[in-house]
């Protein structure tokens, strides 16, 4: 992958992450030392490292992002809720919620119950707090699957759609990103986080979608950071020119 361009100003919009098979302090200190430094604006790490993580982050304008992955579906629904709860007390400003990819192969008039029970307890847990939910947009068949993951996180009052998860070899392209954009333009109140492909060649990939989100969706809504660009933490230093590990 070619070293990403990326304007100083547009900090703001990026999440960072770091690979969420091999977490250790370590990773997690360099991620948020990264983060502070250059003043992005969140982190994602999973929920078991909120707590450490919030106090390294107290006294920055950080913000950060708890991982709950239910990729398989084995989180019940209470102990999603519980989880949740619990990131939120620990200090999470955002909940991100990884569901199983069957969950957004539907059909907007065939909602399934599993799918609403999941979204009126994640929207019930989360309470004043941010939350994402993962749609794995390169898994999508048809485009009226969007249509209803956009009009089911919209009526739970679900705060962002995020593109991918980074659990899968592939992620979202800026096709996806778009087609995302247009579906929820109309849905005000939803914003978007898109974690690109890092096998995508175009180095201006982060600088590309920022400037899409803000024609499709307004520079307002931009402002009050209804629109973020995930980037894996070793891909960001390496655009900064910097040593990773």
């Amino acid at each position: 992958m070619q070293e990403l361009f990326l304007k100083q100003n547009d900090f703001k919009y990026v999440n960072l992450y770091a690979n969420l098979k091999d977490f250790d302090d370590f990773a997690l200190i360099s991620l948020c030392k990264t983060a502070v430094d250059n003043q992005v604006g969140s982190i994602s790490v999973k929920d078991e490292y909120v707590e450490n993580v919030w106090k390294w982050l107290e006294l920055s304008d950080v913000s950060l992002n708890s991982i709950i992955n239910n990729f398989d579906g084995s989180i019940t629904l209470d102990e999603m809720f519980r989880r949740i709860k619990t990131s939120c007390n620990r200090g999470a400003d955002a909940i991100e919620v990884f569901l199983p990819p069957f969950f957004f192969d539907v059909d907007i008039e065939n909602i399934p119950a599993e799918m609403d029970e999941y979204l009126l307890a994640i929207s019930e847990a989360k309470g004043v707090k941010k939350v994402k939910v993962s749609c794995e947009s390169s898994f999508l068949k048809h485009p009226s699957n969007l249509k209803a993951i956009v009009y089911l996180l919209s009526k739970y009052k679900i705060d962002y759609l995020k593109t991918a998860s980074g659990l899968y070899s592939e992620n979202s392209s800026i096709n996806h990103l778009n087609a995302i954009l247009e579906e929820a333009k109309s849905s005000t109140a939803l914003g978007i986080d898109f974690l690109f492909d890092n096998h995508l060649s175009n180095a201006f990939v982060i600088d590309d979608s920022i400037r899409l989100a803000g024609r499709l969706l307004g520079q307002e809504r931009l402002d009050n950071k209804q629109f973020m660009v995930s980037c894996f933490v070793k891909d960001f230093n390496t655009l900064l020119g910097k040593s990773t590990c």
